[in-house]
């Protein structure tokens, strides 16, 4: 009886120290956003796959006209099973317009999302249920809005539009004077109010531009409000490290005609350390022939050094900054800036600067030489975004301390010992009572 009772002491044990010590198998929580059913002009039927191992949740779906805002939310669905394949209908959407969604899951552990999918919803027909839109619809309404995203050699243009009932295009026109010798692509949209915009190219920089919408339907056409913008300076920086170059010897400057004036303009330094200092300068082109500039430098007016030759095109302005590494400290530095093609060189007047105090460095002196191009076109990434939820009872002796992590794990590691107690009791009644018998009969 006693044998039995140790190997069932020794099974409970062992089934303890399983529940005790065994790793979490709760699985992760994922969400998956599938591909969108029932797609019309003005509904959609959103669908997503769940799987989320044993702890409740709830489940839903984001969406909005671009992936940097979903502005519009579904009801959360509560679920609990192991996966589910879900979906929710969606309704009073804008008819022949891109959206963008995605499936969210949270539960106690936490929140995910799943990837971003989209869907463009249909034109609406023009006649429905027997109604003639031609007779019932108006003249669109257009309202040009201020542009954004404005650079030296691009912006973007908006506006909003709305067809009134009536199938609308809507474009801009533009130019850089009120005679919008320019306009966009006509684009076809429905009869609501929807915001849109076209992103110009290749302008000039440091220029006015004059635009405004326009919006036309079966009734007719219409105008927006006249804005304008002014596109930024182009800049040139010259970045990596190169060598400097030994001053070379260039002809005069030369009296030009002002159809070809060209002007370098010299501007303080700035960032100026013990070591190093940013040289800054405008070049003025009023001609149409490519120029080029670059500063020269050194510790006397000699100006013995150069930076490298940059290209700076036919813009009429640029900003010419250069960063010189490796100087002396506490020296003085002088330069200027130097712009040429092939009718002119023409040098700004000299600025000079000191170097902070600080160690002597035997560090050659460089350069840095690079153009940075500002690139301002958008492009529609997908978005994936996944966390993994795990959780754990108790401890886990691989991956974490020997020590319970829970209540309920250290409830569990108490009656453990119990058992272990009761087990040693067990074992040692037998030799104590067989002790006793002897010291009995040696009596």
């Amino acid at each position: 009886m006693q044998k039995i009772q140790k190997i069932s002491l020794f099974l409970l044990i062992g089934m303890m120290v399983m529940g005790l010590w065994a790793p979490s198998t709760q699985a992760a929580l994922v969400i998956t956003t599938a591909s969108p059913s029932n797609i019309s002009y003005s509904s959609v039927t959103l669908n997503g796959i769940l799987n989320e191992g044993s702890l409740p949740i709830t489940a839903w779906f984001e969406l909005g006209t671009n992936t940097g805002t979903f502005n519009l939310s579904t009801s959360p669905q509560y679920y609990n099973s192991l996966a589910n394949n879900f979906s929710t209908p969606v309704s009073g959407l804008n008819s022949n317009t891109t959206y963008y969604f995605r499936a969210v899951a949270e539960s106690s552990q936490g929140r995910v999302y799943g990837n971003i999918l989209s869907f463009t919803t249909s034109y609406q027909d023009l006649y429905t249920n027997n109604i003639d839109y031609t007779y019932t619809g108006t003249l669109p309404t257009i309202v040009t809005s201020p542009a954004v995203g404005i650079s030296a050699t691009s912006a973007t243009l908006a506006g909003v539009v709305s067809g009134n009932n009536l199938p609308t295009t809507a474009w801009f026109e533009w130019g850089t004077n009120l005679n919008f010798n320019n306009s966009t692509t006509q684009n076809l949209y429905g009869r609501n109010s929807q915001n849109y915009n076209i992103t110009l190219t290749g302008l000039t920089p440091n220029t006015v531009y004059y635009f405004r919408a326009v919006a036309e339907n079966a009734k007719g056409r219409v105008f927006g409000t006249t804005l304008s913008f002014t596109t930024s300076l182009a800049t040139y920086i010259n970045y990596p490290n190169t060598n400097y170059y030994p001053t070379q010897t260039y002809y005069p400057t030369q009296t030009i005609s002002p159809n070809t004036s060209l002007t370098a303009n010299t501007d303080p330094a700035t960032n100026v350390a013990s070591t190093s200092a940013q040289l800054n300068g405008m070049v003025t082109n009023q001609g149409t022939i490519p120029s080029n500039t670059y500063f020269e430098w050194g510790t006397n007016t000699n100006l013995n050094n150069r930076t490298e030759i940059i290209s700076t095109g036919a813009f009429p302005l640029v900003k010419h900054i250069n960063k010189l590494n490796g100087l002396k400290p506490n020296t003085t530095y002088y330069f200027r800036l130097v712009a040429e093609n092939g009718l002119a060189r023409n040098v700004g007047a000299t600025h000079y600067f000191t170097t902070n105090p600080g160690v002597v460095s035997t560090s050659t002196v460089q350069t840095t030489n690079e153009t940075t191009t500002i690139d301002n076109s958008a492009t529609i990434t997908p978005v994936y975004s996944e966390r993994s939820i795990e959780s754990a009872i108790g401890a886990n002796v691989f991956n974490a301390g020997f020590l319970p992590g829970s209540l309920f794990g250290w409830l569990l590691l108490i009656i453990f010992i119990l058992l272990i107690a009761v087990l040693i009791q067990q074992t040692l009644n037998p030799v104590i009572i067989r002790q006793e018998h002897q010291l009995e009969h040696h009596h």
